[in-house]
């Protein structure tokens, strides 16, 4: 688990030109909201709270969050950050409050050690997932899972429920859900080849719905 302290402003202007105000001064509005809580509105600085996120704990990194010029403390994790759809930059976000004695939900990411065999004898890695939903406590939130990836052989496939255990933390994603499969090279070939198939026969068949029936250019005469 990684900690941090935070100062935030509290924001009593609310709506969208307020909103555009505080972004174009290098703020995000934000919100505070947790179970049985009040909400509380906040202005958060995008540049230092890059910074929190730089840590090895990433977006899992537990906020001692301080409301400047008031007694407010709040321990928050970052549950959702809205993204503007041109820039890809945060416009809003939404902080839960923990309570350290009951579990959360977060999304643990995943890293991989080791070059599979499968890679190692012509095979290409092909990765379906990134991370996985855990719930446990605030205390137990790891950085990451880490998955030794390095006796996969092509055409096997490395699973969620092949994970393995960590103390104090459910893995709660589907079992079932592949995480990871090495791919022979000439799947990969046959799959590519499959879809640019598909394509010409669609282009194809537009192709010949566009033009007009012969006997169409006749009745033109």
């Amino acid at each position: 688990m990684s900690t941090v302290q935070f100062n935030v402003t509290k924001r009593d202007s609310l709506g969208k030109e307020a909103s555009k105000k505080f972004r174009r001064d290098g703020l995000i509005p934000a919100v505070v909201y947790g179970k049985n809580k009040e909400n509380l509105n906040i202005n958060v600085n995008h540049l230092k709270l890059k910074q929190i996120f730089k840590s090895d704990a990433g977006e899992n990194t537990i906020i001692e969050m301080q409301v400047e010029d008031s007694d407010i403390k709040k321990k928050v994790l970052l549950k959702e950050a809205h993204l503007d759809t041109l820039t890809s930059n945060p416009i809003h976000l939404d902080f839960y409050e923990i309570n350290e004695s009951e579990k959360v939900k977060v999304s643990c990411p995943l890293k991989f050690t080791g070059k599979p065999e499968g890679v190692k004898n012509g095979g290409v890695i092909q990765t379906l997932a990134n991370e996985v939903q855990v719930q446990c406590l605030p205390e137990n939130i790891p950085n990451n899972i880490e998955i030794d990836i390095a006796h996969l052989e092509i055409g096997e496939t490395f699973r969620v429920e092949d994970l393995t255990e960590v103390e104090g933390v459910d893995i709660v994603s589907n079992p079932n859900s592949t995480v990871l499969s090495i791919l022979a090279p000439r799947l990969i070939t046959e799959t590519q080849e499959a879809s640019s198939e598909e394509e010409g026969e669609e282009q194809q068949e537009e192709s010949s719905e566009e033009k007009p029936a012969e006997s169409d250019k006749e009745e033109g005469k």
